[in-house]
């Protein structure tokens, strides 16, 4: 009976370093990784991962500024910030839908992939020496572990009701419309309690 007591409390113990330690040091050093890849880009931290939510959903078809505010949460007009952001440093341009002319897409350059590329090069390869270290269930249990944790952000991403714009009515409690998970799936709305 003590023994499981023990290896309750153990299992307790590292779910919360999990949570409270590993996950957020994991989450913070992964924001500033990508605020330096950014900065290398001239861009700021958050535009560089739009760029990477524009190249995802491009692969499906064309993408409109509108489908961006769907796919990232932002208002229009924090939309047309980062895409104004995006364009001038020449990782994005505007074009006519090409199908319905009264709308505009945004393109990714394909150009610059290269350039973000090299940049992440040297991290690339101390990932594939990290997880060399790890037999191939282990590597299957990290990669089950690390998509189920990205669908559960995801999740909660789409749960969070979006904050009133200043002036605007309050948010509703409506799960995010168009929320997607790390997949490009899009999340399951919240059913009303």
């Amino acid at each position: 009976m003590a023994a499981k007591r023990a290896s309750a409390k153990a299992v307790s113990e590292l779910i919360d370093s999990l949570g409270d330690r590993l996950g957020r040091e994991l989450s913070t050093q992964s924001v500033l990784l990508h605020q330096a890849i950014a900065e290398r880009l001239g861009l700021k931290g958050t535009d560089h991962k739009y760029l990477d939510v524009l190249r995802r959903a491009a692969e499906a078809g064309p993408v409109t500024p509108g489908d961006l505010v769907q796919l990232t949460g932002l208002t229009s007009g924090g939309v047309t910030g980062v895409l104004d952001r995006l364009e001038a440093a020449g990782f994005v341009r505007r074009v006519r839908h090409p199908t319905d002319r009264r709308q505009l897409v945004v393109e990714p350059v394909a150009e610059r992939y290269a350039e973000i590329s090299a940049l992440f090069a040297p991290f690339r390869e101390r990932w594939a020496a990290l997880c060399a270290r790890y037999s191939l269930d282990e590597l299957r249990l990290i990669c089950d572990f690390f998509e189920q944790a990205t669908a559960l952000m995801a999740e909660e991403i789409a749960r969070m009701p979006r904050p009133a714009a200043p002036g605007a009515a309050p948010a509703s409690d409506a799960p995010r419309a168009g929320a997607r998970t790390a997949r490009g799936t899009k999340a399951r709305p919240r059913r009303a309690p």
